[in-house]
């Protein structure tokens, strides 16, 4: 029998590449601030939407034509939808991705009111005061009082005083300052 080169080197190739270690995976984040939410008047986020920053205080979302038909609070916070516009007499709780159906809505059994926070913390009835100790900066992902926005806050100042006429050129991309 008769060996050449190449036929030694073809199985030890195929062998080689088939013995690789697998990629590592890089697990994603979803960008959001724990205890903020996504609010829409319509069904699958549609409709007149907004995006409300972490705030535990006693929140009245909209009512008749204006109430919500999808809520999503962002990654690690929750929220408790009320029936009354001070919350008193909850509905349920949801989590990340939130509800794009199947709320609760008509006068007067839809949503009235929510609160919303951070996994972990306990909510209170009445509006308590939120201590800065409640949220911790380096937990935010970007934001208000993170930590990345305050390494940046000069810089941010200043491009606020000139209109922003450069953009955010230099910062950090998909990051939310």
């Amino acid at each position: 029998m008769h060996f050449t080169a190449s036929t030694l080197l073809l199985p030890l190739t195929l062998l080689a590449s088939t013995g690789a270690a697998a990629p590592t995976s890089t697990l994603l984040q979803k960008r959001g601030l724990p205890g903020a939410v996504y609010v829409c008047t319509d069904q699958n986020f549609q409709g007149d939407c907004a995006w409300q920053a972490p705030n535990t205080d006693c929140r009245i979302v909209g009512t008749g034509f204006n109430a919500p038909e999808s809520v999503g609070p962002d990654p690690g916070g929750y929220c408790v939808l009320y029936k009354a516009q001070n919350c008193n007499q909850s509905l349920m709780t949801i989590r990340f991705p939130g509800l794009g159906t199947g709320l609760p809505t008509g006068f007067p059994n839809g949503v009235g009111s929510m609160r919303c926070a951070q996994d972990g913390q306990v909510l209170k009835q009445g509006n308590p005061v939120v201590e800065s100790s409640t949220m911790q900066a380096s937990k935010l992902a970007g934001g208000v009082g993170s930590t990345e926005r305050k390494h940046v806050e000069g810089e941010i100042k200043d491009m606020q005083k000139d209109g922003f006429k450069d953009g955010f050129i230099g910062q950090k991309k998909k990051m939310y300052y």
